[in-house]
């Protein structure tokens, strides 16, 4: 029993080796039937493997083209468990709402030093875009969330990245307690913030960011009471 744990083990090792190997090269995965030499393994042994990859996200097979290597999406994972949990349990949302307020102000410093001409163009023309549906009482989820992703977006940061997306569909699963009676007050937030950032007042940015989650904490309070 212990030999036959001991030849899996290592067999999984050798697949990794060689998923590492395909990332780096940009490769997709050698065949079943090469796998199987490779390897000297049996079909479905090897199968039983690669699902656990595949299960994963870091392998994905396509009927007619084999398997390809790719990085993983935690985002998709997240929002697979935790769109039902939500549902179950909605005071876990603000338990997501604090972690994605730690990341996105931790971040925010550098993000600050690393945004280019194009980037506060678009976040300008958003937060225009914000202010005008304010005017009109209408919310404004995708000009606020293009406004996060556009801030964050020169991290290259693939986790915080696929973080922040995971967030904001949670969120917009959630769509109850978007509807915020302080439209104008939240768009004013959003064009402040901006400011700061074009002038890159660090602390000041931060003060105005925890204000945008005070607001986003107390909606969702709103909506559970």
């Amino acid at each position: 029993m212990n030999e036959a744990l001991e030849k899996r083990k290592a067999l999984k090792k050798q697949i990794i080796d060689l998923i590492v190997e395909c990332l780096s090269n940009g490769e997709k995965l050698p065949s079943e039937n090469e796998l199987k030499a490779r390897f000297d393994v049996s079909r479905p042994t090897l199968r039983e493997l690669l699902a656990e990859f595949e299960t994963s996200g870091i392998i994905v097979a396509a009927q007619g083209k084999g398997r390809t290597v790719q990085l993983p999406d935690v985002s998709s994972s997240i929002m697979n468990g935790w769109n039902i949990l939500l549902r179950a349990r909605p005071n876990t949302l603000l338990e997501l709402l604090e972690v994605r307020r730690v990341l996105e102000k931790g971040f925010l410093p550098s993000v600050i030093q690393s945004l280019k001409l194009e980037d506060l163009q678009m976040m300008r023309d958003l937060v225009n875009r914000m202010t005008e549906k304010a005017k009109n009482d209408e919310v404004f989820n995708e000009e606020d969330h293009l406004f996060h992703r556009t801030l964050y977006s020169r991290t290259n940061n693939i986790l915080l990245d696929q973080l922040l997306t995971a967030f904001w569909e949670l969120f917009d699963e959630m769509s109850e307690f978007h509807r915020s009676t302080k439209l104008l007050e939240a768009a004013e937030l959003h064009k402040k913030l901006y400011e700061t950032i074009v002038i890159q007042d660090v602390e000041k940015a931060e003060e105005l960011l925890d204000l945008h989650f005070k607001d986003i904490r107390s909606r969702i309070l709103d909506f559970m009471s």
